[in-house]
């Protein structure tokens, strides 16, 4: 399919029909007598999240690394049968490798750590302080251990895979070394992404030269049984084939832009991982062909907003749409292809798009006619959530502090503190903000000028996101009890829904699902485990 420039990269339209398709359905709609409204699925994901770094087990799986899902999983190539070995928060992971002693390591580039985890599933941190450790390979012998950073540092490292050594400093400042591997010459060669190269770096001296360039975002390095160099642009999708002695490329196959990471197995059929479109595709090096070992129409839908026509979804690696009659999912923006962060909170105006990431600590402003960035917030600590008031400025939510901010001009300051930890926000038609209270349980209302905080309800479980309703309700995502929540202007409370495949992330407190409500009353819920979207409708609507 071409490609078609808007916001700021390129879109996709996914049929119905092909939603469907993708996995194998359940049970689509459920009605609860008690409750009187109707559960239907309007868009259906799988349970992978957001790939990153590949490795290959000695059993033939493709283990699979996620960072912002925070889990480690191993797909089975040949059934697409997935099974979970590290779940969140010890998961979180950017790349992995496998010892020959059948131990897993991993990179964690939040917690600046290097983790591994026995056969017999006992976890331990090898190093630490190594804020941005992304990328991680043994050389030819599988004795030594090394180890790259990129985005909060820019450094490479020798790690003692049994902790018995500190970590040796490689070299600093090489360009972002990404996703590496060894040559047959005993050097490394890896992607620069500041640089758009592919580097020759020696291990024991860190000198570096260049052995191509010209990518836009370059993300892994690879060799096949042959040792012939391979590289992968994140940026367009080509995996190019490299002469290292001239530097001259050859692509072998274009793949979706967001492109994370690949591995290549026996018979050099390389998996490419797609963060976007949470997917592993298998390709052919001698031939390119191609086949999708799984995929997603959501790779991991933290946080969704309504407009009133159309239904935005923080898909975590992508910004995108749903249509809230049909299902159908349009992408607007993905990682790497694009400026875009990493959303996991998001909200809309008439003007605005309002895109909060928990792992860069940003709010990116967006502008919907143009999709052009009309203001950018860095430096908060873990914001869940923002919402734009009516004078351009915006109120952000930091669980980790207690606290919700008020942003003017680009200049945060603490509009109410002490709060537990407030999560998602919505406003009231009179400019009012709602917060949902993790910790709490609460539902809290904040005046945007004074701060004054008002407690609404309490007893509401793990309150993660909240929306209002047409009739001036609220209605609250309960993330812990895996239930939606009706809170009237009483505050008086009713289940709409329980059961339901959301709360993914829970540590340290729950930080992934989302709810918005239709000019109908139709409640749309991100069914943040499973990758889907469901609505919750009157029973005989």
């Amino acid at each position: 399919m071409p490609e078609e420039k808007i916001l700021f990269t390129h879109r996709r339209v996914i049929t119905a029909a092909l939603v469907a398709a993708l996995v194998p359905t359940v049970s689509c709609a459920t009605a609860d007598s008690t409750s009187g409204y109707r559960l239907e699925r309007l868009v259906t994901g799988t349970a992978m999240h957001t790939i990153n770094g590949l490795a290959l087990a000695p059993d033939g799986s493709v283990l699979t690394a996620n960072l912002a899902g925070e889990t480690i999983s191993a797909l089975d190539p040949a059934t697409g049968q997935i099974n979970s070995l590290v779940p969140q928060r010890d998961g979180r992971s950017d790349d992995l490798v496998v010892a020959p002693s059948g131990e897993i390591f991993w990179t964690d580039p939040l917690a600046g750590a290097v983790k591994g985890r026995d056969r017999d599933g006992r976890i331990r941190t090898v190093a630490d302080n190594l804020p941005g450790v992304n990328s991680i390979a043994f050389d030819r012998s599988r004795q030594h251990l090394y180890a790259g950073q990129t985005f909060f540092a820019d450094g490479l490292w020798e790690i003692d895979p049994r902790a018995g050594v500190a970590p040796r400093l490689v070299a600093r400042d090489l360009g972002s070394l990404n996703a590496f591997a060894f040559g047959p010459d005993g050097m490394i060669y890896g992607p620069l992404g500041k640089r758009g190269q592919v580097a020759r770096i020696d291990p024991r001296t860190g000198v570096a030269s260049t052995v191509a360039a010209g990518f836009r975002q370059p993300v892994s390095v690879r060799f096949d049984s042959r040792d012939r160099l391979y590289a992968l642009d994140g940026a367009t999708g080509q995996l190019i084939r490299i002469d290292p002695a001239t530097g001259a490329k050859d692509v072998v196959a274009t793949l979706p832009a967001g492109a994370d990471n690949m591995v290549i197995g026996p018979g050099d059929h390389a998996y490419v991982s797609n963060m976007a479109d949470s997917a592993v595709t298998e390709v052919d090096l001698g031939t390119g062909a191609r086949t999708t070992l799984t995929s997603s129409p959501l790779a991991f839908p933290q946080d969704i907003a309504f407009d009133g026509n159309t239904l935005y979804v923080a898909d975590s690696t992508a910004l995108r749409t749903v249509d809230p009659g049909t299902g159908v999912v349009t992408e607007l923006a993905r990682r790497l292809s694009s400026e875009l962060e990493f959303p996991s909170g998001i909200s809309v105006t008439a003007q605005h798009i309002v895109l909060t990431s928990e792992l860069i600590g940003t709010v990116q402003v967006l502008d919907r006619a143009t999709g052009e960035p009309a203001g950018e917030v860095h430096g908060l600590d873990n914001p869940s959530d923002a919402v734009e008031l009516a004078d351009g400025s915006l109120v952000v939510s930091e669980p980790a502090n207690g606290r919700v901010l008020r942003v003017v001009d680009g200049r945060p300051r603490v509009l109410a503190e002490n709060l537990g930890a407030p999560a998602g926000l919505a406003l009231t038609p009179r400019g009012v903000v709602l917060a949902a209270e993790v910790t709490g349980g609460r539902l809290l209302q904040i005046d945007p000028t004074s701060g004054e905080v008002t407690e609404i309800a309490r007893g509401l479980g793990a309150p993660r996101a909240v929306a209002v309703a047409p009739d001036g309700s609220s209605v609250v995502l309960d993330a812990g009890g895996r239930r939606v929540v009706s809170v009237n202007s009483r505050g008086e409370q009713q289940v709409l829904a329980d059961g339901l495949a959301v709360g993914h992330l829970t540590q340290p407190y729950a930080r992934s699902g989302g709810v918005a409500v239709g000019a109908d009353g139709t409640v749309f819920v991100a069914a943040d485990r499973e990758n889907s979207v469901y609505t919750i409708r009157r029973a005989g609507r």
